[in-house]
C-alpha cells in the first residue's frame, strides 16, 4: 500500500490490474492537486521494481484524434490511491519533459494503469475485448436512462455548508477550507447526502441551454472546442455562488455565470471524508454530474 505523504515529478507507482497483474505510471507533471501520469508497458503479476525495464517505457496506444499511435499521458485530480505502491523516483527524460497532453482522466484511481490490460485484450482477443466493451457501453446506457438521485441532504443544510465558502479569500482552498471542516462534522451518511445533493443538483444544470451561455467556450453544434469538462466546472461555480443564484440560473439558462469556474467544489464530500475517516471517499451517486448525463437537458443534441 501507498505510505508516500506527498508525490513528486518522477515518482513511480505499481498498481493492481486484472488477472492479479501489476501495471505502472510515472508522474511527469504536477500542477496545483493535478498530475500528469504516463502510462507505463509494465504488466507483469511481480510488483515492478525501480529497475524492471518495462516501467521506463511508455504504452504505445492508439492516438484518440487521429490514427497515429503515441505514448499515453493522462491528466488526473486529487490525492493519490492508497492502493498505489511507491516503488522509487528517476529524473524526466527529455522527451517526458516536453510532454504535453489534454487527455483529462478524472480523479486519481487505482485502475489508472487499465489502459495497458485493456491493450492487451485489444491485441490477444481482438473479438471479445470488442464484445466487452459493448456489453460495458449497453449497460452504462440503461443506468444513464434510469437516472434519479438517491437519499439527498436537506435543503437549509446543503446551502448551509456551500454558505461558508469564503469569497473574501483568494485561493481557493482556503475558499473551501472552512465548509470542509464543518462538513467533516457530520456522520459519513451525511457526507454522502450531501455528495447526492451537489451531484443531482449540477445534473439539473447540465442543459444544452445552460451550455449555450457559458461564455467563450459556450456550446455551439457548429463549433467542435465545447470542452464537457469546463461546463461541468461552470456549474460547479452555479451551485457554489449560492442558493438564490443557483435557482434563478436553473430557471433562467440566459443568466449563466459567463466564464467562470469553481472545479475545486467537487471535492468537498472526499476532502471532508478524508479528514473525518482518514481514508479515501468512495460513493456512486444516483445523476451523475458528467456532462450529457442529462438526457432530457440534451434530447435536441444526443
Amino acid at each position: 500500500m501507498n505510505s508516500k505523504k506527498s508525490v513528486q515529478v518522477g515518482d513511480i507507482f505499481a498498481t493492481p490490474l486484472p488477472m492479479n497483474k501489476y501495471g505502472a505510471v510515472k508522474v511527469v507533471k504536477i500542477i496545483d492537486n493535478s498530475y500528469l501520469i504516463g502510462i507505463t508497458s509494465y504488466m507483469h503479476k511481480q510488483i515492478p521494481t525501480i529497475d524492471s525495464k518495462e516501467v521506463h517505457q511508455a504504452l504505445i496506444t492508439d492516438s484518440i484524434i487521429d490514427d497515429s499511435k503515441k505514448p499515453l499521458y493522462e491528466w488526473v485530480d486529487g490525492r493519490i490511491p492508497k492502493d498505489l505502491i511507491f516503488i522509487g523516483n528517476t529524473p524526466l527524460t527529455k522527451e517526458e519533459q516536453g510532454i504535453e497532453s489534454n487527455i483529462y482522466a478524472g480523479y486519481w484511481s487505482k485502475g489508472c494503469a487499465l489502459a495497458v490490460y485493456y491493450e492487451l485484450r485489444r491485441q490477444t482477443d481482438p473479438e471479445g475485448f470488442a464484445l466487452e466493451i459493448q456489453k460495458e457501453d449497453e449497460a452504462l446506457a440503461l443506468k444513464n436512462s434510469m437516472l434519479k438521485p438517491k437519499k439527498m441532504l436537506e435543503e437549509k443544510i446543503f446551502w448551509g455548508i456551500i454558505s461558508l465558502l469564503d469569497w473574501n479569500k483568494k485561493d481557493e482552498e482556503e475558499i473551501v477550507e472552512a465548509a470542509i471542516k464543518e462538513l467533516s462534522t457530520f456522520t459519513a451518511w451525511q457526507i454522502r447526502h450531501f455528495e447526492e445533493t451537489l451531484s443531482y443538483k449540477l445534473f439539473l444544470l447540465d442543459t444544452e441551454e445552460h451550455a449555450k451561455e457559458i461564455g467563450e467556450h459556450r456550446f455551439s453544434e457548429q463549433d467542435q472546442h465545447f470542452s464537457p469538462d469546463l461546463f461541468l466546472y461552470a456549474r460547479c461555480a452555479v451551485v457554489a455562488s449560492g442558493q438564490e443564484v443557483f435557482e434563478d440560473i436553473l430557471s433562467n439558462p440566459s443568466k449563466m455565470l459567463k466564464d467562470t469556474e469553481f472545479e475545486i467544489l467537487l471535492s468537498l464530500s472526499s476532502e471532508a471524508y478524508y479528514v473525518k475517516k482518514g481514508k479515501e471517499f468512495e460513493y456512486e451517486s444516483g445523476c451523475s454530474y458528467e456532462t450529457f448525463s442529462n438526457k432530457e437537458g440534451w434530447s435536441n443534441t444526443l
